[in-house]
């Protein structure tokens, strides 16, 4: 890389680092009080845990193997473009909005292709153990729709971009930052109305008690919860959750029917505390504007590298010459994004975490049951087969939530002082 280029690349790595810190200061999790982590023995038998080990074992090494997939496809994309760049300038004639919506269909489609064979022992994996109930032709219908919808936000993000690269060639990384942001803030805002319906089925919570519960906890906590709903995991897992999402009107949350069929109210009433604690302290809101942010250092880096590889020039006069250098330059693009995404999983995991740690104290203080959350955290390890222990590299990889273990250990510690500053 020159001068100019690693010039560029340090200042994107130094604003990420600022950026991190800044959101790290303001929209980060208060009042959660460090919990000791008491001994896996206490609440669980090692020997009723050797087949939730064995099958997590499973999903950690398919986990691991699919961690690469998409950068390599990505990087062996953008190395070749040698190969490929005219031929598809050739078919989008010359028009680069239209160079970018067959790159990016097409580049989503073969991360999925690659994706597939681990995805299908993921599957069989959990049919085996018993886990996954969804048979083949339902999975492989979802497997289909996942991919049209990638293939779909794909294209019409590389089509922007490819315009973006031609049509401002020192300024597209500013532009493309803009357009990610805003489409961070807008699938969080639509997701729950447009996409999860192409995948589950919904209805309102039909139980009079348990929404009259669910009513009061939400006043006490000044959250509304008049889009409590109900979906059809049962169709999908035997395993038991809650969620919630979207942003203002689109924002609802979403009970498991599995939850509501296999755990007592007051451990229910306990989860429904968490998504009321999440709606609360606005973590959607603030987790979309993690990301937000940092694609603007992410957009640096890729100009950075860009000019390195294909120089800082315009791409050249409209049409296939000029269409093949914007191709070239989007390849790259989509390979440092890749590395990058990949790269900052852990981030984004760990920012997952310090939310799910803010919702546990929150529910417990909104629920005033600990004994409930303990049982409730069992309960989750028994039907998920999970472990409370998750291995430490595991993880700060993939763990999106605290280690059941230590969302006892928080229950324990409200159980004997609930005051978090004590």
């Amino acid at each position: 890389m020159d001068r100019r280029a690693l010039g560029i690349a340090g200042v994107a790595v130094a604003g990420a680092a600022g950026i991190t810190a800044l959101l790290r200061w303001r929209l980060w999790s208060h009042g959660v009080p460090s919990t000791p982590t008491p001994p896996v023995g206490d609440y669980f038998d090692a020997a009723e845990l050797v087949r939730n080990r064995e099958y997590r074992r499973g999903v950690w090494a398919m986990a691991a193997a699919a961690v690469p997939i998409a950068p390599a496809v990505a990087i062996a994309v953008a190395c070749t473009s040698g190969r490929w760049a005219g031929p598809l300038a050739r078919a989008a004639g010359g028009r680069p909005w239209r160079a970018g919506l067959l790159f990016g269909a097409a580049l989503s489609l073969a991360g999925t292709l690659a994706a597939l064979p681990l995805r299908g022992a993921r599957y069989g994996w959990g049919r085996e153990f018993g886990l996954i109930t969804q048979d083949l032709p339902a999975w492989l219908v979802d497997v289909g729709k996942g991919a049209v919808i990638g293939a779909v936000i794909s294209a019409a993000v590389a089509s922007g971009a490819a315009v973006l690269i031609a049509r401002a060639p020192r300024w597209w990384w500013a532009g493309l930052a803009c357009g990610i942001a805003g489409f961070v803030y807008l699938s969080s805002l639509l997701t729950p109305v447009v996409i999860e319906p192409l995948f589950q089925r919904t209805k309102p919570l039909d139980d009079p008690v348990l929404a009259r519960q669910i009513i009061e906890l939400a006043r006490k906590e000044g959250v509304p919860a008049d889009r409590v709903l109900v979906n059809d995991a049962s169709s999908r897992t035997v395993t038991a959750n809650a969620y919630v999402s979207g942003l203002g009107a689109s924002r609802r949350i979403v009970l498991y029917d599995t939850l509501l069929r296999d755990f007592p109210r007051e451990q229910v009433l306990v989860v429904v505390a968490h998504e009321l604690a999440h709606v609360k302290h606005r973590h959607v809101l603030k987790g979309t504007t993690w990301g937000a942010l940092l694609a603007i250092p992410g957009c640096l880096l890729c100009f950075a590298l860009v000019g390195a590889r294909t120089g800082w020039g315009p791409s050249g006069a409209p049409g296939g010459a000029g269409t093949r250098v914007v191709l070239r330059r989007l390849a790259i693009v989509a390979a440092t994004a890749s590395v990058a995404g990949t790269a900052a999983a852990p981030l984004g995991n760990w920012v997952s975490r310090a939310y799910e740690r803010e919702a546990d104290w929150t529910a417990l203080r909104s629920a005033q049951d600990p004994a409930s959350q303990i049982s409730l955290f069992q309960g989750f390890v028994r039907t998920s087969l999970g472990v409370p222990d998750t291995p430490r590299p595991v993880q700060l990889w993939f763990g999106t939530h605290p280690e059941p273990i230590e969302r006892i250990g928080m229950a324990e510690r409200y159980a004997r002082d609930p005051d978090p500053a004590g």
